[in-house]
């Protein structure tokens, strides 16, 4: 797959107390579910996260770890620095909390941004920002956007051209409920763990 894989590392884990990309699954953490992941589809894969001290043991040829350029801004400005610094024309930007993502749906919405700058699912009406493809000709709105101070993750896509995946393409890839799951608090991650034996092979 031509394109570039992006685990977006930030936040401060507020509701879970510690770093929630290192909670544990099982015998594994929700980061390292997704690098094994990305590690079969991607042939660059960028962390972006500005602690790079916690991630400094993945990095590698293919496997690079930048910050926000913009900084205390949000999820906008990690997809900005992904876009900017990536390799490929298109990422695929995926949350460090989502461990039940579908590779063959990220393969998918892929696909689907020819023509598009965004290819955003859409699930209970929900847009799932930090589950999508964006493609490098979003730099300069998203710039737009950071200068302005427009952070809400959702809005951006009204400035962008996005093709839209609803639910009924989305089904064919498993249950939506299960793969947007994100793992934010305590009782969360219990009922990932509870999850895991059905939806991690």
């Amino acid at each position: 797959m031509q394109a570039t894989g992006v685990i977006l590392a930030g936040g401060k884990s507020e509701r879970m107390k510690f770093n929630k990309a290192f909670a544990r699954i099982n015998d594994d953490t929700i980061f390292s579910i997704t690098m094994k992941k990305f590690q079969g589809v991607f042939p660059e894969i960028l962390i972006i996260s500005n602690q790079h001290e916690l991630y400094g043991h993945y990095a590698g040829k293919n496997i690079k770890i930048y910050s926000d350029i913009y900084q205390n801004s949000g999820p906008i400005a990690g997809i900005h620095s992904a876009l900017t610094y990536s390799c490929y024309e298109n990422i695929f930007l995926l949350g460090c909390d989502m461990p039940f993502m579908n590779m063959e749906l990220a393969c998918y919405l892929l696909n689907r941004i020819k023509g598009y700058e965004a290819a955003v699912p859409r699930t209970q009406g929900v847009l799932q920002a930090t589950a999508a493809v964006y493609n490098r000709s979003c730099l300069p709105f998203l710039e737009k956007s950071l200068d302005n101070k427009w952070l809400k993750l959702t809005r951006i896509f009204e400035g962008l051209s996005t093709i839209i995946i609803e639910e009924e393409d989305l089904i064919p890839f498993g249950s939506p409920t299960d793969i947007f799951f994100n793992v934010n608090d305590q009782a969360a991650l219990v009922q990932a763990r509870e999850m895991s034996w059905r939806l991690l092979k």
